[in-house]
């Protein structure tokens, strides 16, 4: 396997405010939700009425419980980071807490309704994108603050985080996951998601049934020669073609 070393978390550790810790009641919010979306939704909807696949969930065993960032393709607004906490927690048996999976989101997405409020309360972690917003492409200045609480939650436990930053499909990765990765020295794992798109579209409430979707875990990218050096463009750019090669949507000529 890629993964030889734990990420150096030491600075975190040094700085307990450089760590997202969650309070009592948050914990037992966030088991009551996962609880009640176990029973009501996932179960039922992964496993009963559709079926969702997952490939190399082993490999979760052996990653360390802190500094690891998931790097997914994207296709719905939700679904696949359900799906995700379900192959974490309930299918694989990992403790709730050890390690402190959190999932990224468009600070506008996760504003909609009483859903995406409760999504929130179970470990979204929200920031404003700076390329788009509504729906409509735009330019803005990066918002410091949301960037800032992502590497928090890389640095206290995992992440799943989506780098083209769109459900759009064929979107490229964003340049900025590069510079994510490199301040971080996270361990990242790409990840790839198929047929959410077809199940489970935006406002297709309760969506389709009898269809099949997949999650599968890759091995950790070796970048222990990226994290070694200064960071540069040229460099990042390569490691942003490699995660693109990994997760990039296939669309067909």
């Amino acid at each position: 396997m890629a993964l030889q070393r734990e990420p150096d978390v030491r600075a975190a550790d040094d700085a307990p405010d450089a760590l997202l810790q969650p309070g009592r009641r948050e914990i037992w919010m966030r088991r009551a939700l996962f609880c009640a979306f176990a029973g009501a939704f996932t179960i039922p909807y992964f496993k009963v009425l559709n079926r969702v696949d997952v490939v190399g969930r082993e490999r979760l065993n052996v990653l360390p419980r802190r500094g690891v960032v998931f790097l997914s393709n994207h296709q719905t607004y939700y679904t696949e980071a359900i799906a995700f906490f379900d192959a974490v927690y309930r299918r694989r048996g990992i403790r709730w807490e050890d390690p402190y999976l959190r999932f990224s989101a468009a600070e506008e997405t996760m504003r909609k309704n009483l859903a995406t409020s409760l999504l929130t309360t179970a470990g979204a972690v929200t920031f404003q994108r700076s390329h788009r917003h509504g729906g409509v492409d735009l330019r803005r200045s990066v918002d410091l603050e949301g960037i800032g609480r992502i590497e928090q939650a890389i640095r206290s436990g995992w992440l799943l985080h989506f780098p083209t930053g769109t459900t759009q499909e064929g979107a490229p990765v964003r340049p900025g996951v590069s510079r994510l990765l490199h301040s971080t020295q996270a361990v990242a794992v790409p990840v790839r998601v198929e047929g959410f798109r077809e199940m489970l579209l935006h406002k297709q409430i309760p969506g389709r049934i009898r269809r099949r979707a997949s999650i599968r875990i890759d091995e950790p990218m070796d970048l222990e020669h990226f994290y070694a050096q200064p960071y540069t463009p040229d460099a990042g750019a390569h490691v942003a073609a490699r995660i693109a090669d990994a997760i990039g949507d296939r669309v067909p000529a």
